[in-house]
Parts: structure tokens; sequence; C-alpha cells
């Protein structure tokens, strides 16, 4: 995709997107401390306070606060529709789903039902009113390319796990007992769905124009995300059904994680296509990313034929959430940040005048990141088994926060003091 392709006249104001990527490293730091604050290994249990509290304080508070903040940029400028009112949909979804996000995490680790009872309908206002929003915005699109079909299928996927999640904490907090084959269809509507229909379609994009490398295969973009979304809905209806929950998982292990490994595979391999061969921290985001996300598809169509215990369960989700999740969500950030800072500047003064993408975030911090992220995956790894790996690993997530807060931090300065200078050269 070249740059001429952007719509970047539709571009919103940079506080949209950046106001989400500036609060989302915090909720590492507090994922660390919920861990912490658990005294023991978190990591020996599926259902423990402190996974719960730590799990939806990553996936809501980093990745979805992270996505909803790209998109604000991403449907005006590639897909070229821009979201009606951007500013107060920005507002009302950024602020209700860090109270949300907040109050579910201080809910799960402290046992607090009332907490729980005030955090689903916080989520619920902020997801309703960013994918009213959104979906408004899609169907008004007159582009119908491959990511504008595989967003609109990862924000369905979203809406049907926010109507589940709601539900499961709701029953969370009175007590009430829920069929484990809907907290199942949460989860995979929420990490296969949300999560990863929305990195392929954004990625169709982004890794050709930042990574330098040739276009998805049409044959690939055409049908992966439709047979991706087609798998999660037909799981879903069978996990309706009790007597159907062996279905459900032969559909997941054999359906749906081979179309996980055509994504990984395809993207390595445009990757070794590159028509720059100089090392780059952001690609060695992905390559973890897509490592991580083949480990997990074997392990889990290994889990069809071998009876594995839970730890082998938490060692899939963790090696999806950070291994894959948070792997390539860095590596977008490191090249979505400096760009939008760039592109700002670059359309209120002369190129010659601004600094270059490697000025606003330089390379060294962010191969500095990926070292300490790869010890953060190797600590998860280990966690289910190792009480000491479980001490690093929340060490190393602290770590996390704090470097990428730097970074990001770092880079809106040089913006705000650019910004400064060229309006006093006027």
């Amino acid at each position: 995709m070249k740059l001429i392709a952007l719509s970047t006249e539709q571009a919103p104001r940079i506080s949209v997107p950046l106001r989400f990527f500036a609060v989302a490293p915090l909720f590492l730091a507090l994922a660390a401390l919920l861990l912490a604050l658990d005294g023991g290994n978190p990591f020996t249990g599926m259902h423990t306070p402190a996974l719960l509290a730590a799990t939806h304080s990553i996936t809501l508070g980093f990745i979805s606060m992270v996505m909803l903040g790209a998109l604000q940029q991403i449907l005006p400028v590639v897909i070229g529709s821009s979201l009606h009112a951007p500013r107060l949909v920005a507002w009302v979804s950024h602020l209700s789903l860090i109270a949300g996000t907040l109050l579910l995490s201080f809910g799960f680790s402290g046992g607090r039902p009332v907490l729980l009872n005030l955090a689903w309908p916080l989520l619920g206002l902020a997801f309703a009113t960013f994918t009213s929003a959104a979906l408004s915005s899609l169907a008004r699109a007159a582009a119908q390319n491959a990511s504008r079909n595989a967003i609109l299928l990862a924000i369905l996927a979203l809406l049907a796990a926010v109507v589940l999640g709601m539900q499961l904490t709701q029953g969370y907090a009175t007590g009430q007992m829920i069929a484990p084959q809907f907290a199942a269809a949460h989860v995979s509507l929420a990490l296969g769905g949300w999560v990863l229909l929305l990195i392929v379609g954004v990625s169709y994009q982004v890794v050709p124009m930042f990574q330098l490398t040739p276009s998805y295969p049409k044959w690939l973009t055409l049908g992966l995300a439709p047979a991706i979304f087609l798998t999660l809905l037909l799981q879903l209806v069978l996990s309706l059904f009790a007597s159907a929950a062996g279905w459900a998982e032969f559909v997941a292990g054999n359906l749906f994680w081979p179309g996980a490994i055509i994504f990984a595979v395809a993207t390595l391999k445009l990757q070794q296509q590159r028509r720059r061969s100089i090392p780059d921290a952001t690609l060695a985001f992905f390559r973890l990313a897509m490592g991580s996300l083949l480990s997990v598809a074997v392990l889990a169509m290994a889990a069809q034929y071998f009876d594995y215990p839970e730890r082998m369960q938490i060692l899939g989700a963790l090696l999806f959430v950070i291994g894959f999740a948070l792997s390539l969500i860095f590596g977008m950030l490191y090249k979505i940040v400096p760009f939008l800072i760039w592109f700002h500047l670059f359309r209120g003064g002369s190129i010659h005048s601004i600094p270059n993408m490697k000025e606003i975030i330089p390379e060294p911090w962010m191969w500095r990141h990926v070292w300490l992220h790869a010890l953060t995956l190797a600590a998860a790894v280990l966690s289910p088994w190792w009480n000491n790996a479980a001490w690093l690993f929340m060490l190393c997530l602290l770590l996390q926060s704090i470097l990428l807060c730097y970074t990001l931090y770092s880079a809106i300065a040089i913006y705000r003091r650019t910004l400064n200078r060229l309006k006093q050269d006027k």
C-alpha cells in the first residue's frame, strides 16, 4: 500500500488516537501489580482471582485500548470513511473503558460484586459507543477491500464477546452458575475474533506499507477473515448446546487454528521478501508474534488428541496474549506513533524543519523493548510450573510498562515542542 492511497485529509486530530495509546501502558503496570498482590503463583489455575483481574487489565486496558485508538485513525485514513462526532466518540469510549476496566480488575481481584456490577455497564457503554460509530462508518465506506471486511467482522465478533462478557460478569457478581461453554465462547470471540481478525485486517495494510514487503496473496485476503469468522460463529452456535460441546472443541481445533497458521506463515514469508534487509526492531516484534501464534496453534490442535493438564491451557493463553497479541501491538505502536507524529507535523510545516520518524522514537529504545519483551515471554512460558519465573514475569511486565511510557511520552513531548516551534516560526 502506498502513502498516496491513504485518505489523509480525513485524519482526525492526533489527540484522538494518542489519548488511547498514552493510557494503555499503565494497565500493563496494573496487571503486574494485581498479580503480585496475590502473594503466590497465580498461574497455577485458570480462574484464580488475580489471574482473572490481570487478564482483563491486559486485554481490555491495554489491547482493546490500543485497538480502539488505532481504529479511530484507520477507519478514516485507510478505509476512507470518518466517524461521526469523532471527538465525542473518543471521549466517551476512552473514559468509560478506563473506568470499566479499573472496576472490573479490582472487582475480580478483591472479590467485590459491587465493583463488578458497576463495571459491566461502563464497559458496555464504551464498546457500544465505539462499535455503533465504527459500524456506521464502515457502512458508508466506499472502499470494499479486504481490510474493511476483516475489520467489520472483528467488530461483530467484539459485539458478541461484549454481550457474553457482560452476562458472565453479572453472573459472577451474583453467584449464578454460568455454563462453561459460554465462558469458552466469550474467550474465543474476544481473542480469536476481535483480536486476531483485527490484527489480520490491519496487517494487510501495515505489513506491506511499513515493512516494505509484497502484498498478501489475493486468495488469502479474500478468504481468510470470512473463514475464521464463520468458524467462530459455528463454534458459538454449537456451544449453545451442552450436548455439542465436543463438536465445538473439534471445530476450534481443526478449523480455526489452521487459519491462524496460514496467516502466520504467510506473514513470515512476506517478511523474508522485504525490499530492505536492515535489521528492524518492529520486525523482530512481528516475528516473535508469529512464532507465538504458531506455537499456540500447534498446542491447541494437539489438545484434540492428548489430555492436557490445566497448566498447559494456561500456557496456551499466555502464548496468545503475551507472545502474539502484545508482541504485535508493540511492533505496530512503534511504527504507527512515529508516523502519526511525523504526518501531523508535516501537515503544519516543512519536511526539513521536523524530525524524521527514527528521531521520534530512536531504534535503540525499540531494541531494548524487544529484548525485555522476549525475557517477559520466556518467564511467562515457565510461570505455570516455576514460582520464581512468575515473579520475574511480573517484574518484566512492570518494566515494559515503564519503558513503553517513556518512549511514547517522549515522542509526544517531541511533537509538542516541534509544533510550538513551527507556530513561532510562522
